[in-house]
């Protein structure tokens, strides 16, 4: 057995990574094992398998082993020189894949020279076990339609999410030689051009590294709509991408950041030199202690604050609640502060803080009060989102009993309008608007001390004239208006035009006719 070992690693020798302490220690492969055939063991998914030509003869088999977490969203893809997609393509691996139960989950048979889709389903990009524990990938070169047996290179990485915070053991060193747990990698995959990594240490723990690769560009491979990383870039290499290192020497990435000393927070950030979807490999290296992190790939920046309420007519004894709601992801604190003199003193609360929403509530004010408030909110994924507002307190006023004299009148008569001003503007202004189809008129008048006014105003045409009140307001009451009234402007009857000159004729007429009596009386 210890020969057959030899063998294998000796095929992998031109492949940098894989002649590495850490896969040395974690990827174990077995030839002709009594019951499993060939196999491969890889005690932790972030490692790539390079699958030599001739490895796989057609007709034969060989079995890939992986511990994986129910739940979790796995990339697994196979890939290599036997990826034909031209006319003429040799190679066909089939691809099988049992859960711990040994229980045959999937089936994967592209035809010759494709790729096979690895997800839960054909369709999915990723693979998601339903059960924690050993999962075997069997790697078949179908007897029936292959002609080759191409290299390859097999792939489980874990995928997460960008702007969602995830947890990670880590264990450090021993006798300055790698545990399990002190190197580890994810994959993610975004469109931003820019990334911010954020990592939290636990006091127990000194990370080694944090590290960023840049795995893909415009000229990968495409696998159910996700980038594959430039194959060469998986084994150490480095070109414009690539580099994938899990060793605490050698190539950092594009991006990196270390702890000084135990507990000590890692930040940093990335500008992509161009757009588009791209693949990133994040390398997590332990040095001394152990514990678990907190980390973060943040992609969104452009959060907002929206407005959950809006204050308005506030009154001096209204209290005034202010709520926001942040537009990507759930918040972690938010502060409220105030003013009623122009920043010169301000007043602090600690908001109320569920999921995505904040308030607080502003206490009573003073009329005349004009407060402006700022607000401030730090999100999960370490956003600053800000927002500001004011509002004036104010006393509600309001104009009662307003009416007028008579509901119709005739032309050239006045409209007089009467009502009551609340007591708190007694003395200020009132202005009536009178309105017909044809124009506008306002007429001012003045609240006496008891709020009571009267404003007439004489219209110039015929029709409906519409009649309402209006009180502007001032630095400490608010505006109002009364019910708006509805007066009828009629002509005037003929008898009212041209009674004057019936009444003067028909008395002309009476004298005519008794100084014709009178006449003829003298003569007789």
């Amino acid at each position: 057995m210890a020969l057959s070992m030899l063998l294998v690693f000796t095929q992998f020798l031109n492949v940098t990574a894989q002649t590495t302490i850490e896969y040395q220690r974690y990827v174990h492969t077995y030839l002709n094992a009594p019951g499993k055939g060939n196999w491969t063991y890889i005690e932790k998914p972030i490692f790539p398998l390079y699958i030599n030509n001739s490895q796989i003869p057609i007709g034969q088999n060989w079995t890939i082993v992986c511990p994986l977490e129910a739940g979790h969203s796995y990339h697994v893809y196979c890939y290599g020189a036997w990826v034909h997609t031209g006319s003429k393509p040799k190679t066909d691996y089939d691809i099988y894949v049992y859960n711990p139960q040994g229980t045959l989950e999937s089936t994967h048979t592209e035809s010759a020279g494709l790729p096979e889709h690895l997800g839960t389903t054909v369709e999915d990009p990723f693979f998601v076990p339903a059960s924690s524990g050993n999962y075997s990938f069997v790697i078949v070169n179908d007897a029936r339609e292959s002609r080759g047996a191409d290299q390859a290179t097999f792939m489980i990485i874990e995928n997460i999410e960008c702007d969602k915070w995830y947890t990670h053991d880590v264990k450090g060193k021993t006798a300055n030689l790698p545990t399990l747990r002190t190197s580890w990698a994810y994959e993610f995959i975004t469109d931003s051009e820019r990334i911010e990594v954020w990592v939290r240490v636990p006091d127990t723990l000194d990370m080694y590294e944090a590290r960023l690769y840049l795995m893909s560009n415009a000229k990968s491979l495409i696998v159910n709509n996700i980038s594959l990383p430039w194959e060469s870039g998986l084994y150490g290499n480095v070109s414009d991408v690539g580099g994938y290192n899990l060793n605490s020497e050698g190539y950092r990435g594009v991006a990196y950041a270390s702890c000084e000393y135990n507990g000590q927070d890692m930040y940093f950030n990335y500008t992509s030199p161009s757009a588009g979807q791209k693949l990133y490999h994040l390398v997590l290296i332990g040095e001394i202690g152990e514990g678990t992190i907190e980390f973060l790939v943040k992609t969104k920046f452009d959060t907002t604050l929206l407005p959950l309420t809006f204050p308005h007519k506030v009154t001096p004894v209204d209290t005034t609640e202010i709520a926001y709601m942040a537009n990507t992801t759930e918040l972690e604190n938010a502060t409220l502060r105030y003013t009623v003199n122009n920043w010169k003193n301000a007043n602090t609360i600690e908001m109320t803080v569920s999921n995505r929403t904040c308030n607080a509530t502003i206490p009573q004010q003073p009329a005349g009060s004009f407060v402006e408030y700022i607000v401030q909110a730090t999100d999960t994924i370490k956003n600053q989102l800000t927002a500001a507002g004011n509002f004036t307190v104010k006393i509600p006023t309001a104009i009662t009993d307003f009416n007028v004299t008579r509901m119709k009148i005739t032309l050239g008569e006045n409209i007089t309008a009467t009502g009551t001003l609340s007591a708190e503007a007694a003395g200020a202004p009132v202005t009536v608007t009178f309105t017909s189809i044809n124009a506008t008129e306002k007429v001012q008048g003045k609240a006496l001390e008891n709020g009571t006014f009267t404003v007439s105003y004489q219209p110039t045409t015929t029709g409906t004239w519409l009649v309402q009140a209006s009180f502007a307001g001032n630095a400490t009451l608010y505006e109002c208006e009364s019910t708006t009234i509805m007066v009828t402007v009629q002509e005037p009857s003929f008898l009212s035009l041209y009674g004057l000159y019936i009444g003067g004729g028909l008395g002309g007429g009476l004298g005519a006719a008794g100084a014709i009596v009178y006449i003829k009386k003298y003569r007789e």
